[in-house]
């Protein structure tokens, strides 16, 4: 297996973590959601489909814009073409914008949110996280962080 960059080029969900290089950081709390939503797509399904249509997903869910999503129902969603079709997965997009929302009024942007749970362990940062976000586990909150180049 070659290395690769997560999250884009990642294709193995439970791959020799040494092959899987850390992600650039986001240069936007747009970007830090996008990804966000992808982790939450991708689990549980193929993750080279998921990329692979990607831009139609993203254009189902309005470009993951955070505003706009946060005011979203799952029924309004659901019937928009691209969006997956796991009520789950679309409820939690939804509630994890109107959080992410919370956190940018609390922290400023979301990169500050991240540099706060640099104060705790890793194993903490990542409980952390799994605990503030729905549809979110530990391995996911993992994936995320290291997508994001929380650990450079």
């Amino acid at each position: 297996m070659k290395e690769h960059v997560a999250p884009w080029e990642c294709v193995y969900a439970k791959e020799e973590k040494s092959k899987c290089k850390p992600g650039k950081k986001p240069k936007s709390d747009q970007e830090y959601f996008e990804i966000l939503c992808l982790c939450i797509l991708q689990s549980g399904l193929n993750w080279g489909t998921v990329r692979k249509n990607w831009s139609k997903i993203k254009k189902g869910f309005y470009g993951f814009n955070i505003g706009l999503l946060s005011k979203m129902t799952a029924k309004t969603l659901l019937q928009r073409k691209g969006v997956y079709k796991n009520e789950r997965k679309v409820n939690a997009i939804i509630v994890n914008a109107q959080e992410f929302q919370k956190i940018l009024i609390e922290f400023g942007t979301f990169s500050n949110y991240l540099e706060s749970l640099k104060k705790l362990e890793d194993k903490n940062a990542i409980k952390e996280f799994a605990k503030r976000f729905k549809h979110i586990g530990e391995y996911t909150a993992e994936y995320y962080l290291h997508s994001v180049g929380y650990w450079e």
